[in-house]
């Protein structure tokens, strides 16, 4: 990738504009109240930009190269390729000056509820004789966790055997304690640089350890400019836990671009088209990069290789028109570029780069593709960052400049003349200013009323979404719950032994499974669909109400350029536009997450209510015994028996969506829509009145130069005469800027 960031080319400007910023001030003491207000408006916005961060979520299926592809652009193996099977979060990757990782870890109560809802209903009778859950930082309830495991494995409870996810989840929180009880202990984050950098690779790919972690950066030189750019490596879209796809969502709900990575190997399943439409609804297709991962190993020429590639392209247009399709080996990419560091390959390396290198036609395929990719990034990446720049932080850095300009013009103008010429045009100025404070005043009290207005009916658009019986997220979400019925023959397999308990720990677990999945994939897809139409709407509605006192401000600038040329000093009014409206960086869209936890008492509640206690027992024995009911096959009894208990089960996950619903109803008011507003319309009332002080012409500070000797006088003017070009180039980058 080349030089040239947006955000990196704006900074240098700033800092330009700033040395002339105080200059003005060191030449006119006096006067020095106005290049305060510049350099205050440029120093926030050089905080705005430095925190601005392009995001781009690396997504794809389990084993598709994600990783790989992200070591590959740069230059080195930073991410361990094949993460564990519970690597539970988002790996970010920043540029930096020196190579650092910073661990995050979970919370102990996040790290006991997912503990205790995975021994949701376990059939071990250790756990019925608790009255309240389990606590992994207690001894005993360590010793108890690792009792109970052992004998649910003996009682071959757990569906997949070793491979089941809650039995997982269970097994490496357990042997992963003693690793990390320290750090939890501490300040529940790790920051490793220097020779204790590697240990983040085995921390993050162990699943005792990785179990544990929250959140994962790193940052690290990158091999190119790439200011203000974030890369997250995601875990796969075909995880078998619904909670990876859940920190996914989160994660692509904050994001610019997706790169989705798929092998040349497996294609396209059912499970990435499910996925790619859950991009499209959020509004990520037009900003999707898919990178065909090739196996040049597997391929046995190049048509073969551009026919596949082809296929893809046509697979991926009634998803995404015109998909922009590259087709490359990641790994052939990551090798070149490690050799060409003059890093020394293993054999096994050195040797794939070999056999690929046989197959000329394809390897140059690859490498052209590499570079196409890498080259339409960067110019993605670019725009995005300057799109951004241009609604905000641009705009204010050109009021700044052109306002130190006409200062500049002015003043030297003004050097030249008399005391009593300068404070009649400072005079028929004043009475200019007038009219431009009392609209500012006046947009203040609009502002607010209209953010009264705005509030109310966001709350009501909230309040209807998330209705439990009418609502689009409420009802349908209750309604899933209603008529969810499992699949029993995968439940019932023949070989299962017809008993209740452990039957409907199966059962259970697998209905929150399903709960969670459709929560992450739909419920909050839906969810993210709604905020995102309430933004479109609140944009609209601020610029109907703005539009007039924009008019106004626009009227009365006018009027104030007019009177600055009439007194014999020609310029030209700036256009005033409202500022753009981009999702605040430190306000974070809340999504849904149910925390299912059913408690000791809810086994003894189905036990009962299902009909499968010993008094409802002990009477069908005793009508077989007198002749006076059939013999009930054991299969049948349990599907009964599991029948009543899953509207147990339903009655309690409505209870627990009902109360969580309106948890989420008043976060997603209070937490995001509201401080949106304030945010937003403290963001343009700001922006106005910033314009316009950067704009209007100080020139009392400036009299006290007309009492100074001749010589001086002419010294200042001479200086300002030097700086007016300066500042002149600098205005001609920033609107170059603009145009790109």
């Amino acid at each position: 990738m080349t030089q040239g960031q947006p955000q990196e080319a704006l900074t240098q400007e700033i800092v330009q504009l700033q040395e002339m910023a105080r200059e003005w001030a060191r030449l006119f003491p006096q006067a020095a109240s106005q290049g305060e207000h510049w350099l205050k408006v440029l120093d926030e916005v050089r905080a705005h930009v430095s925190e601005e961060t392009c995001r781009l979520a690396v997504v794809g299926a389990v084993k598709s190269g994600k990783s790989t592809a992200i070591n590959s652009l740069l230059g080195q193996d930073l991410l361990k390729r094949g993460a564990g099977i519970l690597t539970a979060m988002v790996t970010r990757i920043q540029p930096g000056l020196e190579p650092r990782a910073v661990l995050k870890f979970k919370e102990w109560p996040e790290i006991n509820g997912e503990i205790n809802r995975a021994l949701g209903l376990l059939p071990v009778p250790r756990l019925r004789e608790r009255s309240t859950p389990l606590d992994l930082q207690q001894a005993a309830d360590r010793e108890l966790l690792f009792q109970v495991l052992a004998e649910a494995q003996q009682e071959d409870i757990w569906s997949a055997g070793s491979l089941d996810p809650n039995y997982l989840l269970l097994k490496s929180y357990l042997e992963g304690y003693d690793r990390i009880q320290e750090h939890l202990q501490a300040s529940n984050v790790l920051s490793l640089s220097g020779p204790e950098l590697v240990r983040h690779r085995e921390m993050v790919t162990r699943e005792a350890t990785a179990v544990y972690l929250k959140d994962v950066l790193l940052t690290i030189p990158f091999p190119w400019a790439a200011a203000g750019l974030e890369f997250g490596d995601c875990q796969g879209s075909d995880s078998p836990f619904p909670q990876h796809l859940a920190q996914v969502l989160a994660y692509l709900v904050k994001c610019d671009l997706a790169l989705y990575v798929i092998s040349s190997r497996v294609g396209l399943r059912q499970a990435d088209f499910q996925f790619l439409g859950e991009l499209k609804r959020m509004g990520l297709a037009p900003h999707v990069l898919s990178i065909l991962n090739l196996d040049l190993g597997e391929h046995a020429s190049l048509d073969e290789v551009q026919g596949i590639r082809e296929r893809l392209t046509r697979e991926l247009a009634p998803w995404q028109p015109e998909p922009r399709v590259y087709a490359f080996s990641a790994l052939k990419l990551l090798l070149d570029r490690r050799r060409s560091r003059g890093e020394a390959l293993d054999q096994r390396e050195a040797g794939l780069l070999s056999v690929w290198a046989l197959d000329t036609a394809a390897a140059r395929f690859s490498d052209q593709e590499a570079a196409r990719f890498q080259e339409d990034l960067q110019g993605a990446v670019q725009r995005l960052q300057g799109r951004r720049l241009a609604g905000g932080s641009l705009s204010q850095v050109q009021m700044v400049a052109r306002g130190l300009r006409e200062q500049l013009e002015l003043t030297r103008s003004l050097l030249g003349q008399d005391l009593e010429a300068l404070q009649r045009v400072e005079s028929h100025l004043q009475a200019r200013r007038r009219p431009l404070e009392s609209t500012l005043a006046s947009l203040d009290q609009t502002l607010d009323g209209a953010g009264i207005h705005l509030k109310k009916v966001l709350k009501d658009r909230v309040n209807s979404v998330m209705d439990r019986r009418y609502g689009k997220v409420g009802s349908a979400l209750t309604g899933f719950i209603r008529d969810y019925e499992p699949n029993w023959d995968r439940l019932l397999l023949p070989e299962t032994p017809a008993s209740f308990r452990p039957a409907l720990y199966q059962l259970f677990q697998e209905c929150v499974k399903e709960l969670t999945h459709y929560v992450t994939a739909e419920a909050n897809v839906s969810l993210v669909e709604f905020i995102r139409d309430q933004e479109d709407w609140l944009r609209g509605e601020l610029a109907r109400v703005e539009t007039p006192l924009l008019l106004s401000l626009q009227d009365a600038l006018t009027l104030y350029y007019r009177e600055i040329e009439a007194l014999g000093f020609p310029s030209t009014p700036p256009a005033l536009e409202m500022a753009a409206n981009p999702r605040p960086p430190g306000l974070e869209v809340p999504l849904l997450n149910l925390q299912l936890d059913p408690g000791w008492w809810l086994d003894a509640e189905v036990w009962v209510r299902s009909g499968a206690g010993f008094l409802e027992r002990h009477w069908e024995a005793l009508k077989r015994r007198l002749g006076l009911g059939a013999e009930v096959e054991p299969r049948r009894q349990l599907l009964r028996d599991l029948g009543r208990a899953l509207k147990v089960v339903k009655a309690w996950l409505q209870e627990q969506v009902k109360v969580q619903l309106i948890d989420y109803e008043e976060r997603l008011k209070f937490q995001y829509f509201l401080p949106l507003v304030d945010q937003w319309l403290k963001q343009q009332e700001t922006a106005l009145a910033n314009t316009m002080r950067s704009l209007l012409t100080d020139l009392e500070g400036v009299a006290g130069s007309m009492h100074l000797e001749e010589e001086e006088r002419t010294a200042r003017r001479r200086r300002l005469e030097e700086l007016l070009p300066q500042v002149n180039n600098i205005e001609t980058l920033l609107e170059e800027m603009r145009q790109r």
